[in-house]
């Protein structure tokens, strides 16, 4: 335990660079748009960047852990480091998962400043009547899951493009490797999805929950969000969770096997 302690401080070591970069541009974009609001006196225009940056968050996790293989590749830190393949990868999603949900509760913040902006000017009536909480925290975990999904996608491209380099006869065309991997998944992804077995086993059975969003800037100048009952896939999720998880452990495969940083 104390040597995957090590390893996840390491790399939240190497992710601290990007992570204040990414933070002090949402600081300042954050401060710049309050004041560009309060200069125009227009309140509501607070909540395109909110929704924005929301939105951009799914890459943050992706990127970090991008910028630590990086690191270590050039390096070669990955040579020389006794532990198992499976937790250096474990140490950096895990570390990737904190930076994220970090940043994710700096925005929550940020949310709850700019509703509380909109109150203070009279543009809506309270918290719930623009994000109540069930659809706030439904919306973080979300952005969570989808960029804790795209970081295996980087870590297993990532194995995949360094596995080819002792190739070489390829090897100075492997990123058109791994834009043919990533480029065949998804178009299979959307054949099966058309198919009338995966429709019935995966997207049968969902559960509606009321948190499709709406803006709708009402008759008395003031916004509101209307949320409307949306399906959510519960077998299509557990299938990423699965797909996720063989994706991780073929990332492993790879890195024991074929690797040569």
């Amino acid at each position: 335990m104390s040597a995957f302690i090590g390893l996840l401080k390491k790399d939240l070591s190497l992710m601290k660079f990007w992570y204040v970069v990414w933070l002090t541009f949402l600081f300042l974009g954050m401060i710049g748009v309050y004041a560009l609001s309060v200069y125009t006196s227009e309140p509501s225009i607070t909540v395109p960047f909110l929704v924005t940056m929301a939105g951009f968050h799914v890459f943050l996790a992706p990127l970090s852990v991008l910028t630590v293989l990086n690191i270590e590749g050039k390096t070669q830190l990955w040579l020389y480091n006794p532990q198992g393949s499976i937790k250096l990868l474990l140490s950096k999603i895990s570390a990737a998962a904190l930076v994220q949900l970090l940043a994710q509760f700096f925005i929550s913040l940020y949310a709850l400043f700019v509703m509380k902006v909109l109150m203070n000017e009279g543009v809506i009536d309270s918290f719930n009547n623009f994000l109540p909480w069930k659809q706030g925290f439904l919306m973080q975990l979300g952005i969570f899951g989808v960029s804790m999904y795209i970081s295996i996608w980087v870590i297993f491209l990532w194995a995949v493009y360094h596995s080819l380099g002792k190739y070489p006869a390829i090897k100075n065309f492997r990123w058109l490797v791994v834009i043919l991997v990533w480029v065949s998944y998804n178009l299979l992804e959307v054949l099966l999805a058309k198919t009338k077995l995966i429709q019935n086993m995966v997207f049968s059975f969902g559960v509606n929950i009321n948190i499709a969003p709406k803006m709708d800037y009402g008759t008395n100048n003031s916004w509101n969000i209307i949320y409307t009952d949306a399906n959510i896939p519960i077998m299509t999720i557990l299938l990423y969770i699965l797909l996720s998880v063989i994706f991780f452990f073929l990332s492993s495969w790879l890195l024991d096997r074929k690797v040569e940083v």
